[in-house]
C-alpha cells in the first residue's frame, strides 16, 4: 500500500505511480474523466492505463483551445442562439448536447459550476437570449483568471435583470446584487459589513440592459466615491478588483470548487496552501483544476466515489459510458424530474448538491431512468456495439461485464455476491437478463456515487 500524504504539500503533490503514490488502473482513470469531463468514452479509460501513467490523459484533456475546438464553441454558440429563440426545454437540451459533447477541461462541466455559482433563474429573467449570453460568458472567461468572470458578471444582462440590478438608481440603490456579489460569489460570510453591502451597492449604480446588452447610464450612476473592505472605489469594476484582491476570495472559491471535483472536505491546511499558490497564478481557474485534478488527494482512496452525482453528471456520465446518442428531449426531462432543470436553479443560492440529491422523489426519477436506459426504452442500452452481447453469457458473466463498465473502482463483495444471487433468482435469459442486470446496476446506490 502506497505511504498517505501527510502534509499539504503532500496532498497537492502531482499524482506518479513511478514514485509510490499509488495504483494506475482504470478505475482510477474512470475517476478522473468523470470528475473532468463528465465520464469517458468506451475504452476511454483502459487506453489511458495502457500508456502506463495519467499525464498523457490529463495532457490530453487539459490540451488548450485549438482551431477546432474555436470552432465547435461558435458552433454552440450559433446552436444556442437558435434554441434560446424558444423555450427553456430545448435550449435546456442543447446545453446537455454540449456536454455530451465535449471532451476537453475545463469547458462544458466547469460550465454546470458556474451556472449554480452565479444561479439565475429564466422564470425571473425571462429572456433566454441572455440565459444563452451567460453561458458564453461562462466559457469565454470562466476558464481563465477569475476577475474576468467577476467582472463579466456585474455586466451581464441576465445577472443584472434576476438580482435587480438593472433597477439600481443613485439615491435609490438596491442592494440584492452588491450583497449577493459579495457573500455568494466573491467571499462568503464574514468578510464585509453592512456598509460595505451599501457602498457597494452604489458602485452598481446606473448598470441596466438596452436591447439585450449591458448599458451604462450615466445619469443613473453615483459618482460619489464609496469605500468598501477599506478601499476608495468607484464602479462595478472597481468593486471586481476590490472584492477579488482580498484574501478571502481564493479560499472562499477553492473550497467550492474542491467540492465539486475532489472532495466533500480538505486535508487540513490545502485550503490556505492552495488558495496562496492559486494567488500566485492569478486565479487562473485552468492552473486550479488542472492543480486539483491531478493531485495525491484527487486520486486518493478516499476522494474517490466520494460525491453524490448530480443527475446532470448521473445522466451524462451513463451515456458518456455508453457512448449512445440519446433523445436530448428525454434526457432534459430526466434531469429536471430528478432534481436539476438547467435555467431553473432554486435559488440565488444554487443547487445545494450532495445529500440534497437524493431524496424519496428524486431517487424514484433516477431508478426510472435506470429502467428506460436498461430496457432500451429510449434507445440508450440497446446497441450492441456498445454492450457485449447478452447470447450465451451467464447471469455471473453479465453481471461483471456490466461492473466493468459502469463501476470500475469496484463493487464489495458481499454487495457483488447479493446482487447476482438476486439475478440469478430470476432465470432470465438473453436480452431479458441483459435488461434486468442493467437496470440492477445503475439502480446500486454506489453507481450513484461521482
Amino acid at each position: 500500500m502506497a505511504p498517505l500524504p501527510r502534509s499539504p504539500e503532500e496532498h497537492l503533490e502531482t499524482y506518479q505511480p513511478e514514485l509510490g503514490h499509488g495504483p494506475w488502473n482504470v478505475g482510477l482513470a474512470a475517476h478522473f474523466l468523470r470528475r473532468a469531463v463528465g465520464g469517458g468514452r468506451p475504452g476511454q479509460a483502459a487506453k489511458a492505463v495502457e500508456d502506463g501513467e495519467p499525464a498523457p490523459l490529463l495532457r490530453a484533456v487539459f490540451s488548450p483551445r485549438d482551431a477546432k475546438r474555436r470552432q465547435q464553441e461558435q458552433r454552440w454558440a450559433r446552436h444556442g442562439r437558435a434554441l434560446a429563440l424558444g423555450d427553456r426545454h430545448p435550449w435546456a437540451a442543447g446545453w446537455l448536447m454540449r456536454i455530451l459533447a465535449d471532451d476537453r477541461a475545463p469547458g462544458m462541466r466547469l460550465t454546470l459550476f458556474w451556472h449554480s455559482h452565479f444561479a439565475n433563474a429564466i422564470s425571473k429573467v425571462r429572456e433566454l437570449s441572455w440565459m444563452e449570453q451567460q453561458q458564453q460568458s461562462f466559457l469565454a472567461y470562466g476558464e481563465g483568471p477569475f476577475l474576468e468572470l467577476a467582472k463579466a458578471m456585474l455586466r451581464d444582462p441576465a445577472m443584472l435583470r434576476f438580482l435587480d440590478g438593472d433597477a439600481n438608481r443613485r439615491g435609490l440603490p438596491n442592494e440584492n446584487l452588491a450583497r449577493e456579489f459579495l457573500e455568494l460569489f466573491t467571499l462568503g460570510v464574514g468578510p464585509y459589513t453592512e456598509t460595505d453591502v451599501q457602498e457597494a451597492a452604489r458602485a452598481l449604480t446606473g448598470r441596466t440592459v438596452r436591447r439585450g446588452a449591458y448599458h451604462a447610464e450615466p445619469l443613473h450612476h453615483d459618482r460619489e466615491k464609496k469605500i468598501v473592505l477599506g478601499k476608495v472605489i468607484q464602479d462595478g469594476d472597481d468593486l471586481a478588483e476590490v472584492c477579488v484582491a482580498h484574501p478571502a476570495c481564493p479560499r472562499f472559491l477553492v473550497r467550492q470548487l474542491w467540492q465539486f471535483y475532489v472532495s466533500p472536505s480538505m486535508p487540513e491546511g490545502v485550503e490556505e496552501l492552495l488558495a496562496a499558490r492559486w494567488r500566485e497564478h492569478s486565479l487562473d481557474m485552468t492552473w486550479l483544476l488542472r492543480t486539483m485534478l491531478s493531485s495525491r488527494a484527487f486520486f486518493a482512496p478516499e476522494a474517490v466515489q466520494s460525491l453524490v452525482a448530480s443527475p446532470v453528471d448521473f445522466v451524462v456520465s451513463t451515456i458518456r459510458t455508453l457512448g449512445s446518442r440519446p433523445q436530448l428531449s428525454a434526457v432534459e426531462n430526466a434531469c429536471a424530474a430528478m432534481g436539476q432543470a438547467l435555467g431553473e436553479p432554486p435559488g440565488v443560492q444554487g443547487w445545494a448538491g450532495g445529500e440534497s440529491w437524493i431524496h424519496t422523489s428524486a431517487w424514484l426519477e433516477r431508478t426510472r431512468f435506470a429502467e428506460n436506459v436498461a430496457y432500451g426504452r429510449q434507445d440508450f442500452l440497446r446497441d450492441a456495439k456498445k454492450l457485449p452481447a447478452p447470447q450465451g453469457k451467464s447471469s455471473k458473466e453479465l453481471l461483471d461485464d456490466l461492473l466493468q463498465r459502469f463501476l470500475p473502482s469496484g463493487l464489495a463483495p458481499a454487495r457483488r455476491a447479493s446482487l447476482l444471487a438476486q439475478l440469478e433468482a430470476e432465470s432470465l435469459h438473453g436480452e431479458q437478463a441483459l435488461a434486468k442486470a442493467g437496470y440492477a446496476v445503475l439502480s446500486l446506490p454506489e453507481y450513484h456515487l461521482f
